[in-house]
């Protein structure tokens, strides 16, 4: 499966989830919260530029909206770096509230977080890690 079609379908994904209903306490009206790991310096980053973009060009064509809900983007630069991505996802959720992330861009960052991510419970949607 090609990068575009796995970001394509990782962002219906979010559609999905952004329609439904994320804490009963969260009023319908709050910004969906999403927490982006991306590869702004670094090696890496020409794959980063291009996650990017391409999150910028489906939220301008929505309205920065899914399902009614106002989007909220919140980009984090990993550097490719998996001790980075680590502490860049737990600011993600800790300080800045996300509900979902998106990313990370490499593998070898995905498993760095992989434990972090199942005991924060925040849901995390992979469109160009294979692990």
């Amino acid at each position: 499966m090609s990068f575009s079609s796995r970001l394509l379908l990782s962002l219906a994904a979010l559609a999905g989830a952004a329609s439904l209903p994320f804490n009963a306490a969260v009023a319908q009206t709050e910004s969906l919260r999403v927490g982006f790991l991306t590869v702004r310096t670094g090696p890496l980053a020409a794959g980063g530029r291009q996650m990017e973009e391409g999150i910028n060009l489906l939220l301008k064509e929505r309205n920065y909206a899914f399902a009614g809900r106002k989007v909220d983007i919140i980009f984090a630069d990993t550097a490719g770096q998996p001790a980075l991505a680590k502490t860049k996802t737990q600011e993600l959720v800790e300080r800045d509230k996300v509900h979902v992330i998106i990313g990370p861009l490499a593998t070898f960052e995905a498993l760095a977080i992989d434990d972090y991510m199942l005991q924060s419970k925040v849901p995390l949607i992979t469109p160009t890690s294979a692990a």
